[in-house]
């Protein structure tokens, strides 16, 4: 590991993403964690830009801050006031995010060498269409992983 010059302080990767996108940059982020299922992936890489807060819509995956250096993927799936409603897809529960959380939105995904674009007008209409069933995924999902592991462990047994 090399040494931190004198005088520096060392930062974890996601403060300074955090940082980068407050600053209008753009940022390439691997997705970690299953609450996006199965629509983002763990292990897909998110193409994250900054954006502002009156650009956001229904459907749109967001990148958010919840503490210091704790980065969110999430789908907006309302809009409160300020605040935006934000859910994983595959979760059950929804949490606020406020303007000084949102740090950009998702336009990309690239899994597998393939890129999937999420910023085009048939892309946003597809979003909001997830929102209408992502509660539906939330419950169905864990039912789908478990017959999937019976089926791999029946075929591969």
């Amino acid at each position: 590991m090399p040494a931190v010059p004198r005088g520096v302080e060392a930062r974890p990767v996601e403060e300074v993403a955090g940082q980068l996108l407050r600053q209008g940059g753009r940022l390439r982020i691997k997705a970690r964690g299953g609450s996006m299922l199965p629509f983002v992936r763990d292990g897909d890489v998110a193409l994250v830009s900054a954006t502002a807060g009156n650009e956001i819509r229904v459907g749109d995956v967001i990148c958010y801050e919840t503490s210091p250096g704790r980065l969110f993927l999430h789908r907006v799936i309302a809009r409160a006031d300020d605040r935006f409603v934000a859910r994983g897809d595959a979760l059950p529960f929804s949490e606020l995010v406020s303007r000084a959380q949102l740090l950009g939105r998702v336009v990309a995904v690239e899994r597998q060498g393939r890129l999937w674009r999420l910023d085009t007008p048939m892309a946003r209409w597809r979003n909001r269409s997830i929102v209408a069933v992502s509660p539906l995924v939330a419950r169905l999902l864990p039912l789908a992983l478990r017959l999937r592991r019976a089926w791999r462990g029946a075929v591969g047994g």
